[in-house]
């Protein structure tokens, strides 16, 4: 019955605060808050700003030093940097009570220089691949009667060509019963039917140096929030070669999965924005937020940060939604606590040598209280925009 009123009362504070509220004041300092030269890797940040509806471009004093803005009638939602100092972004526009989803490349001057339509929802990551193809996170409302007898949201992804073909698709409803649910947890999710997975990250598996037929180069790493599961798709068979969860318990409602590339600090490693808050069949919760790093092949978590480890109480770092977490040359690690839209760079020994709060609010609560959530966002290196263009 204590764990049944935990979990109740959990929920409950959790639709109570809106996302981006938690124990928060009213007024808080916004910008650049910590800067320490020396310590923190030199760049510039990018991320979208849903309040300000433009990508942004910030120095390491929190000043704006270039932006993106979306065509006419358009909103913006997740960006990502492209090495060839293009972008690409999320965008969608509503007709009628319809919406309708693109995801395009912009060039410095915010012209479209490449997009790709769908009828369906485009949503949380996309990846650009090395041939030119990119990877896109889909979904549709379908029924499938061997997961629920409701409508379903069925996540898939596809890969498309330049020109918009989809060379490749995945599926999760065709791959259910290759995930290990238990009874329980099945009854569950045919009871609820809705967004039951949740896909909210995909990557292209990089180069590697872990002499692994599961994690060669190509694969794909998902991460899917509501069910706890972080997984690789084999690219050729399309079968589920690795996972952990749903019952490991490694991670609850987590975002941001990706393997780290050689040539940084925990190369081979899986880094995860282990958000906490409640998710799983049955719920799983923990009202603070991790950033972890998995050994996939032990699948055991080989570090982890938490406030703690900066000295604070656990649950002034909490983000149950959204959020991300990138590794950085330096071997710093860039934070993005995106339910509050803090921003904050740590080193190795949990030492905060970075912090900005997205000054730009997207939606006032009843309470007043302003949210400023950001998805995720990135450190690009210092010569990435070319100025002297």
């Amino acid at each position: 019955m204590r764990v049944i009123r935990f979990f109740i009362s959990s929920f409950i504070c959790i639709l109570l605060l809106p996302a981006g509220v938690f124990a928060f004041p009213t007024v808080y300092p916004t910008g650049t808050t910590i800067y320490k030269p020396g310590l923190a890797y030199e760049g510039y940040t990018l991320y979208t700003s849903p309040g300000k509806n433009r990508v942004l471009l910030i120095n390491m004093q929190g000043q704006i030093v270039h932006e993106w803005v979306p065509p006419a009638g358009m909103s913006f939602g997740y960006s990502e940097p492209l090495p060839n100092q293009n972008i690409l972004v999320f965008a969608k526009n509503t007709n009628g009570g319809k919406s309708y989803h693109y995801l395009l490349e912009l060039d410095w001057m915010s012209n479209v220089v490449w997009q790709y339509y769908s009828p369906n929802y485009l949503h949380h990551d996309f990846e650009r691949l090395n041939n030119g193809n990119t990877l896109i996170s889909c979904a549709d409302e379908r029924l499938v009667p061997e997961i629920s007898p409701l409508p379903i949201i069925d996540n898939y992804i596809i890969e498309v060509d330049p020109q918009g073909n989809i060379l490749w698709e995945w599926r999760t409803s065709l791959h259910y019963n290759e995930f290990g649910f238990s009874a329980e947890a099945k009854s569950l999710i045919s009871s609820i039917g809705g967004d039951w997975a949740h896909t909210n990250s995909i990557q292209s598996i990089p180069d590697n140096i872990l002499n692994d037929p599961r994690f060669k180069k190509g694969n794909i790493l998902v991460s899917q929030r509501n069910t706890n599961i972080i997984f690789v798709i084999d690219k050729s068979t399309g079968s589920i070669v690795w996972q952990v969860g749903p019952d490991s318990n490694l991670t609850i409602g987590q975002h941001d999965v990706e393997m780290i590339p050689i040539g940084l600090q925990g190369a081979g490693n899986i880094l995860v924005f282990d958000n906490g808050g409640i998710a799983g069949y049955p719920q799983k919760a923990r009202l603070y937020s991790r950033v972890v790093m998995i050994d996939p092949v032990s699948k055991k978590i080989v570090n982890e940060y938490s406030a703690l480890v900066s000295g604070l109480t656990s649950f002034t770092f909490f983000s149950p939604f959204v959020s991300s977490a990138q590794k950085l040359p330096n071997g710093n690690t860039l934070i993005n606590e995106g339910n509050t839209g803090r921003f904050f760079e740590i080193n190795q020994y949990g030492e905060v040598v970075w912090e900005y709060i997205n000054p730009f609010s997207n939606r006032i609560y009843y309470n007043k209280i302003e949210s400023r959530e950001v998805y995720r966002v990135w450190r690009v290196d210092l010569n990435w925009p070319l100025f002297n263009r």
